[in-house]
């Protein structure tokens, strides 16, 4: 029979087969919570299925934000890192919103980018606070307001059960 099983079902399967075909044949307990985990991990993935372009363009979208209200935040901070946060700002954050749904290959580059933009910027910051820069703590709390979201969903999509990842 030739089908086009979805994504979903083809992780669907992988779970199945591991339950049918592998757990059975497992005397090592290590083993066994190895493939328990590797079982739970498929699962996460395919409850972010539906909603991942989604997540990746609302996530795309406020990264723009996030690195123009950083830079605003820290005022009239000086030095190297406040320089390279503002110049993120200055040419990440001016890019256009992504309408939903966009091209997938550019949506995840573009969404890997602004991580990396993000990630950058977390670091200036730090160097900023060692410094004493009183503003970079302002700069900090709109990253970390940009983040938290980001995480929750994350922990709400690899929700397995009663429990996390691992620990079903």
């Amino acid at each position: 029979m030739n089908t086009s099983p979805s994504n979903d079902q083809l992780l669907e399967g992988v779970i199945l087969a591991l339950q049918d075909e592998i757990v059975p044949h497992l005397a090592n307990p290590k083993a066994l919570a190895t493939i328990q985990m590797m079982q739970s991990l498929l699962q996460g993935v395919r409850q972010t299925l539906p909603v991942v372009d989604a997540y990746l363009v609302d996530e795309h979208n406020d990264m723009i934000t996030t690195l123009k209200d950083a830079a605003n935040a820290l005022g009239g901070a000086e030095g190297d890192a406040a320089d390279r946060i503002r110049e993120r700002a200055a040419t990440m954050g001016q890019r256009a919103p992504l309408p939903a749904p966009p091209d997938g290959i550019e949506l995840v580059a573009s969404h890997r980018e602004l991580t990396t933009a993000i990630e950058s910027t977390f670091r200036d910051l730090d160097e900023l606070q060692r410094g004493d820069v009183a503003s970079a703590e302002d700069a900090v709390q709109v990253i970390r307001g940009h983040l938290a979201p980001r995480y929750m969903r994350q922990v709400a999509a690899f929700s397995v059960g009663d429990g996390f990842v691992g620990r079903g």
